[in-house]
């Protein structure tokens, strides 16, 4: 009887061991798991959360992820009728964002680069209102180039170009948040 329990406790001791270095295994993979992990992915696994979205020096954005691409998030604005285009490089943080991911692409935006948007826009003739690091500027975009984009300023909120407005060149580095009407 006596070898009996001490078998017992060998086996229960055992049990108790190989279930501790499952549990070890287990969150090691689980943090290299999400150490694989981008912003990019997290945003993706965030699609149709409300997120409040920082861009620095006090500028933040508060909507719902419409998309995601590897260098841009498209965010509907509270007010339902804006979207807000911003380069994942702006990014500085963001409240709201849940742990769960989306790695990959499926969006049949996702696969378009930034100046590939930047052009949907412009073909449609949208009136953007654009952030920069110097400063804001309403209009249409004119030309996207690879680095830079022409806007076309309509500084009183015309349907066209009117005496006053005029063609401002953009560099996309200076690019902090784009908003379509």
């Amino acid at each position: 009887m006596r070898f009996e329990r001490i078998f017992e406790d060998l086996e229960g001791r055992f049990a108790h061991h190989e279930q501790q270095e499952m549990r070890a295994v287990s969150e090691d993979l689980t943090r290299a798991e999400r150490a694989q992990l981008t912003l990019v992915d997290r945003l993706r696994g965030a699609s149709g959360a409300r997120l409040i979205v920082h861009l620095g020096a006090g500028m933040r954005i508060q909507g719902d992820v419409e998309d995601v691409a590897a260098d841009w998030l498209l965010l509907r604005e509270s007010a339902g009728s804006t979207l807000a285009l911003v380069p994942i490089e702006r990014i500085a943080a963001v409240e709201g964002l849940a742990s769960r991911a989306r790695p990959g692409d499926d969006s049949p935006l996702g696969t378009l680069g930034l100046g590939g948007v930047l052009r949907r826009i412009a073909r449609d003739r949208a009136s953007v209102r654009i952030e920069t690091t110097i400063g804001a500027l309403t209009g249409r975009i004119a030309a996207v180039g690879a680095d830079s984009l022409d806007v076309q300023t309509l500084p009183t909120g015309e349907a066209s170009a009117v005496p006053g407005s005029t063609r401002i060149t953009v560099s996309m580095d200076a690019l902090v948040v784009l908003r379509i009407r």
